[in-house]
């Protein structure tokens, strides 16, 4: 059965290899992104617009009308900023985008969903959220709220047959993967496909690769023996 599925930043990487697998299954697909769809005029309908923008809201009102709601959406939306010091201006947007653009997102399908007793949303966090970045602390934290916030909403929203999906991943050979080392790292179409499959078993969170998780963890604890020493 073909499902209406809203994909927010699918012009490239994860985003992108989603959209091209779940149009491959016969969903219908509508997308957002800052930039073009790569698909062209023969791929799903797709609308141009900054998740930090205004507008951002009213297109997805909009979208809702004139779709009739969708049962999932995925937000892939990201964008990472090395800090170099004493520039700060760039901090506040990895924020509105990768935080507050899906705040807002949830903010306005999580009503139709709970009237309807039935909906997911997909959220894709990062395996960075469990570490204290001094080279991009912007992204790390907005990553460590973006998954408190889901698991939150998950377990606040379950009873009403509305889930939630915490995606974690690892390195994904997208623009985004610019450490020097990238352990584990995996296509934006194998990536996508974790992604379809938690559209069929609705997880609460999947962390992908656990071994990076987990190293991720190690560096966590020792970063805060760090702190509680200084």
């Amino acid at each position: 059965m073909s499902r209406k599925i809203l994909i927010i930043g699918n012009s490239d990487g994860i985003g992108a290899a989603l959209t091209r697998a779940l149009v491959a299954r016969d969903d219908h697909v509508v997308g957002i992104s800052r930039s073009p769809s790569p698909l062209g005029k023969s791929g799903p309908r797709h609308e141009i617009q900054d998740v930090a923008s205004p507008e951002f809201g009213v297109l997805l009102r909009r979208l809702m009308t004139e779709e009739g709601g969708f049962d999932a959406c995925i937000y892939c939306a990201g964008i990472g900023s090395e800090l170099t010091l004493p520039d700060l201006s760039s901090e506040p947007r990895v924020f509105d985008v990768n935080l507050n653009g899906m705040v807002r997102t949830l903010e306005i399908l999580g009503p139709h969903w709970i009237e309807q007793r039935n909906g997911h949303f997909i959220g894709l966090s990062s395996l960075a959220d469990d570490i204290y970045s001094t080279h991009a602390p912007s992204y790390s934290a907005s990553k460590a709220g973006f998954s408190n916030y889901l698991l939150s909403m998950g377990l606040r929203l379950r009873p009403h047959n509305v889930a939630v999906t915490n995606v974690r991943f690892g390195f994904v050979d997208t623009k985004m993967a610019k450490s020097p080392s990238k352990p584990l790292m995996m296509t934006p179409e194998r990536a996508a496909a974790h992604i379809v499959r938690c559209l069929e078993r609705r997880p609460l969170q999947l962390s992908v690769p656990k071994a990076v998780g987990a190293v991720a963890h190690v560096m966590r604890l020792a970063q805060s023996v760090r702190i509680w020493l200084a």
